[in-house]
């Protein structure tokens, strides 16, 4: 079994992130609360971790669980997708959200519109 993992912890402003590959599948979980100040000072360190750390994004499945965004950081969300998207077109996106959040379902919504060749599930919780 193969298994390597990275694991960014949540602060404050900023979601955690863990990125891991297990028995041949990628993992990029983003998840929690993201709205810093900068956010392109926390995202391009961040895509650059992602880059660095997958040898192939054949069978990635990124999972976005946000229970808020400010608008960089969904600006940000969207370059990632697009940019893992890039790389391969073999990505799953599974957008979380609590069922009774609305605003972040919208934004999920969103996103599917603006990649319709991508595999995006939305997934209420």
């Amino acid at each position: 079994m193969n298994h390597n993992s990275l694991l960014i912890d949540a602060k404050e402003d900023t979601p955690m992130v863990r990125l891991e590959t297990k028995n041949g599948k990628n993992l990029i979980l983003i998840q929690g609360v993201s709205m810093p100040e900068n956010a392109f000072d926390f995202y391009t360190p961040l895509f650059e971790s992602i880059f660095n750390f997958f040898k192939s994004f054949s069978n990635t499945t990124l999972e976005i669980n946000l229970e808020y965004m400010n608008s960089m950081s969904n600006k940000q969300i969207l370059k990632l997708i697009w940019s893992v998207s890039e790389k391969s077109s073999d990505v799953n996106v599974i957008w979380k959200y609590a069922i009774n959040d609305e605003l972040i379902k919208l934004k999920g919504e969103e996103i599917k519109s603006v990649f319709p060749t991508v595999n995006i599930v939305l997934e209420a919780y």
